[in-house]
């Protein structure tokens, strides 16, 4: 994603489980194939693929050149819940959050976050690659899920 711009929208996708390397390595190449492919009313989309820190798939769009728009939305919700189905994941559950210490990551339910406040919480809801950069990982007690969490 290093060519695209910071405004560049993205689509994070946070898998149910740790993504092996061969996950990854499966992942990778058919996303690979998709953004190369991928498109908006005919016209190409300027877009890259990244597997991050073991369980999410990113996709981003520099919007500046040509917008997404719900068709080409829909075909790449389309083509990760394929890629789901094909490997046993399910990037589509919102109960479950990852967090991790530095030495350990693991999946958790939303709801025993509260239980882990030294550690940090990976935000999918992020929207830019920007955004991605700067806010995708948060401490617990600072993060948008802890607060909707404790009220």
């Amino acid at each position: 994603m290093k060519n695209l711009p910071l405004d560049a929208r993205v689509w994070v996708y946070q898998a149910n489980r740790i993504l092996t390397d061969l996950d990854k390595q499966t992942i990778l190449s058919a996303s690979k194939q998709f953004v190369s492919e991928w498109a908006a009313h005919g016209t190409s989309l300027q877009s890259d693929v990244e597997v991050i820190d073991d369980y999410f798939l990113v996709l981003a769009v520099d919007e500046n050149i040509a917008s997404a728009s719900g068709c080409s939305i829909d075909s790449s919700v389309k083509f990760v819940k394929a890629i789901g189905n094909e490997l046993n994941i399910d990037f589509f559950n919102r109960l479950n959050v990852v967090v991790t210490n530095g030495v350990e990551t693991k999946l958790i339910s939303f709801h025993d976050l509260a239980a882990y406040k030294s550690y940090k919480v990976y935000n999918p809801l992020v929207n830019t690659i920007q955004q991605l950069n700067e806010n995708f990982l948060q401490e617990v007690v600072e993060s948008d899920f802890y607060k909707m969490l404790v009220g």
